[in-house]
């Protein structure tokens, strides 16, 4: 059913679920390297769960707001409209102007958790928390959002690769080090691919809205870069085992291979639509096996 301009966007419901509005697919970006970042704390003493429990849950929070965020700016400036419908199909049903009080409100609960997490361990982690924030709201918010202007895969390689490493690490009575910071590299590029094959596969559907890497260098080099980021990752762990930075079984991360060619494959010359939209979810299985893989093997080798 088409939806009539005229309308306001708080008569608008959202067709799926709030399951479905929190992109669980996409949480990898937070579960995996936090997971990795406190077995790389565990290898240096004893670990607190408390703070492990406390730093998930506060960025779980924080990566879902902004997926929200994401879906109710995207309806607000003219996209994704088939997502919602006027007419409100059940009770539960997300409702257009309920979104950003929902995530505000998850933002909120990450803030106190936050701030508690601070006290417990390094102040300056609040300044990280707060850009987290704002990154994660203007990576959607307003004419000029992070995402439109073909910095997506830059800020969610910050914040969803490096912070969401090193912070467990930290957090766990750490000092900042180089070797905790080039463990987190793989976790930043695994998350630039997500972010560049969702923007690949909607180059027609923001032509017009937003001036993402793949719309400014074209299809074909962003595949190329695509391509490029995938062989990084893997050519990265074996760097880390190379130099004894990692465990050996680490290389266990060499069974998620599979999920980064069904990945590439989304884009072959001549692939169809229908193929290219898969290519998302094979970026979402590809970060949540290496991830879960990496994680096992660091926690497997203590």
């Amino acid at each position: 059913m088409g939806i009539p301009l005229n309308k306001q966007s708080n008569e608008f419901a959202y067709r799926y679920s709030w399951f479905h509005l929190a992109r669980p697919l996409t949480l990898s970006g937070t579960i995996s390297p936090i997971l990795v970042g406190t077995a790389f704390a565990a290898q240096k003493g004893p670990i607190q769960l408390s703070n492990f429990i406390i730093v998930l849950t506060a960025t779980l929070l924080i990566q879902i707001a902004t997926n929200i965020f994401n879906d109710y700016f995207d309806f607000k400036g003219g996209q994704d409209k088939q997502k919602w419908t006027t007419i409100r199909e059940t009770k539960m049903a997300p409702i257009h102007k309920d979104l950003p009080i929902v995530a505000g409100a998850l933002i909120f609960v990450a803030i106190l958790l936050g701030l508690w997490l601070a006290l417990q361990s390094e102040l300056w982690i609040i300044i990280v928390g707060v850009l987290g924030i704002a990154g994660g709201f203007c990576y959607s918010a307003g004419k000029y959002a992070l995402s439109s202007i073909g910095l997506g895969e830059v800020i969610a390689a910050i914040f969803l690769g490096f912070a969401t490493t090193i912070l467990p690490y930290i957090v766990q009575g750490n000092e900042l080090t180089l070797e905790i910071f080039v463990v987190a590299v793989p976790f930043a590029l695994l998350i630039a691919t997500m972010i560049l094959t969702n923007n690949i596969r909607d180059i027609k559907k923001d032509n017009g809205f937003r001036h993402t890497i793949a719309i400014v260098i074209g299809k074909k080099r962003a595949i190329h870069i695509l391509t490029a980021l995938l062989i990084l990752i893997y050519m990265w762990i074996i760097g880390l085992v190379f130099f004894n930075i990692i465990p050996t079984l680490s290389l266990v991360v060499f069974l998620a291979i599979p999920f980064a060619i069904r990945l590439r494959r989304s884009f072959l010359k001549g692939a169809t639509p229908q193929k290219e939209m898969m290519g998302m979810k094979w970026a979402a299985y590809h970060h949540w096996t290496f991830g879960l893989l990496f994680a096992f093997a660091l926690w497997f080798a203590l």
